[in-house]
């Protein structure tokens, strides 16, 4: 008989968790089911990653198999120790009752209770079911309750989602906030406390979990859309804030101090002089924070302003620039 390295089979190391085991024959077997996958060799393929998962999910079988060492090479020419094959050792598999598993040679010798010539009985019940003690159809494609309908049952209808939109200030977004919402329905008017986490951007989603309609299964949820609304100071750039700062054109050309707005309230910044209109003064870490860390800047943007209306002095004063230029 040949040696069958099951953690080979269902491509896991041998000191795997049974979590590690488990997500690994369902990736498989959705990958070789027959029902799946009709290419050649895919239901040989299936047989076998049963055969490893039926021993290797079972604390006693793998145990058990642990004890041969791992020195074996999958496919090699294979022996059983003395004593292995005498029966004394019997575990319950899932098979056809009072037939054959349809499980190796290797793996009857060992864990059937009896020799090689045993096995070939066939899965029994159709490949829509489960096979070797493995998992269903239903349960590789989601539709079953893995570790808890059984084969062929459907879990209870979910409630259906429910969408509507969360209007928030800059502020909300900026420090992070709980904000008191509204909404209708089948029960009336219900209130929401959501949490506005730091960071979150127009267009993004806030789903509360299992407050949307409720079903005969568990309830759906809530996704609240975010409208950030628009703020007189601010607009934003990615992750920038960028605010207009009016600069007198006398300030522009010599320099000057200015206040320049922020989110947590003004600061003083510093204008070279020579400023022109358009130009953009970066202050760092002054912008909206990052979901991944970090905050952007915030761009003052100067616009040089003249007076509408000049006295006769200023007008004096300008004419006498104007020559000086010229």
């Amino acid at each position: 008989m040949e040696y069958v390295d099951y953690y080979n089979v269902l491509g896991v190391d041998r000191s795997a968790s049974k979590e590690e085991i488990t997500k690994a024959y369902k990736r498989l077997a959705r990958k070789y089911h027959p029902d799946l996958n009709k290419g050649a060799g895919s239901e040989d393929k299936f047989k076998e990653l049963n055969e490893a998962y039926e021993v290797l999910k079972d604390p006693e079988k793998r145990k058990r198999y642990d004890m041969l060492g791992a020195n074996w090479k999958h496919g090699a020419p294979f022996e059983p120790p003395p004593g292995w094959g005498s029966g004394n050792v019997h575990f319950e598999f899932g098979g056809s009752p009072g037939g054959g598993s349809g499980f190796s040679d290797f793996f009857e010798m060992f864990f059937g209770g009896g020799g090689p010539g045993r096995g070939g009985g066939g899965f029994g019940g159709g490949f829509g079911g489960r096979r070797g003690g493995g998992i269903d159809l239903d349960d590789l494609l989601g539709r079953g309750g893995f570790g808890g309908n059984g084969p062929g049952r459907q879990r209870p209808a979910r409630g259906q989602d429910v969408e509507s939109t969360l209007s928030i200030q800059l502020e909300d977004s900026f420090h992070g906030s709980k904000k008191a919402v509204e909404l209708s329905g089948p029960t009336g008017r219900r209130r929401y406390d959501v949490k506005v986490p730091r960071g979150v951007r127009d267009g993004e989603k806030i789903r509360l979990s299992g407050q949307g309609m409720p079903g005969a299964g568990e309830a759906g949820d809530l996704y609240l859309t975010i409208r950030l609304a628009p703020d007189p100071r601010f607009r934003l750039e990615g992750d920038d804030l960028i605010t207009e700062v009016e600069v007198p054109a006398w300030d522009a050309a010599l320099g000057c101090k200015v206040d320049v707005p922020t989110v947590d309230g003004s600061v003083t910044m510093t204008l070279p002089a020579g400023c022109s209109s358009g130009q953009r003064l970066r202050l760092r870490g002054k912008g909206m924070p990052r979901r991944a860390g970090g905050q952007g800047d915030l761009l003052a943007e100067l616009r040089i302003v003249v007076p509408k209306k000049l006295s006769r002095e200023q007008r004096k004063l300008f004419t006498k620039l104007r020559d000086l230029e010229s």
